[in-house]
Parts: structure tokens; sequence; C-alpha cells
């Protein structure tokens, strides 16, 4: 990280996939690894209108911490993908096409 001017245009991106990733590993800490039952009867997962408004994640517990989890795992790979594309590019133009590339798998992934 000789040149930190480089991490300029794809901070706003580094910063928006920390904050998904921090968001969606407390999710899963909070219901799947602790498990705490107040946190759990305030979810009411299971219920058919948690699953009409939220969709199938909201089925159970498990399902709900897996899909978060998995979320927080494909932001972590994400930040270390845009990392290592900056720091093995030299060409700006090489850098912006997978810089392009890099955000539409991530809307995709996200949507």
């Amino acid at each position: 990280m000789n040149n930190l001017s480089r991490y300029y245009p794809v901070l706003p991106l580094i910063i928006l996939l920390g904050i998904v990733f921090v968001i969606s590993f407390s999710e899963y800490w909070a219901i799947g690894s602790t498990q705490s039952p107040e946190i759990l009867n305030n979810y009411n997962f299971g219920s058919e209108a948690m699953i009409y408004h939220g969709g199938e994640i909201y089925r159970s517990a498990a399902s709900y911490s897996e899909y978060h989890l998995l979320l927080a795992l494909i932001s972590l790979s994400t930040i270390a993908a845009v990392v290592a594309i900056i720091e093995k590019c030299k060409s700006h133009q090489v850098f912006k096409s997978y810089l392009f590339a890099g955000a539409l798998l991530v809307l995709w992934l996200l949507v």
C-alpha cells in the first residue's frame, strides 16, 4: 500500500461493504450464535406476517442467521477482492473495468 491515493475511487464501495459486513455479522451473532430468547421472541420467526413482509429468510432463526452469515462472508470477500485488484493493476483503465465488473457483481449479489 505505497500509494493510498489509488484507493480513493473505491473508498465509498469499501465503506459500504464494511457497513454491510458489520450489520450482517451482528445479526448473525445475535441470532445464530447467542440465541438469546429475548431477541428471538422479538423477530417472530415463522409467522405469516414476517414471512410475507420479510421473505423466506424469516421462516426460521436458522435460515435468517445463515443468510446473514453468507452476506457477511460475501461482503468481506468482495472487500478483499477489490483491494487485491487495486494492488495488482498498474493501469488505470484496467482498474476501471475491474471495478465496474466488481460493482455489478456486488449489486447482483445484494439484490
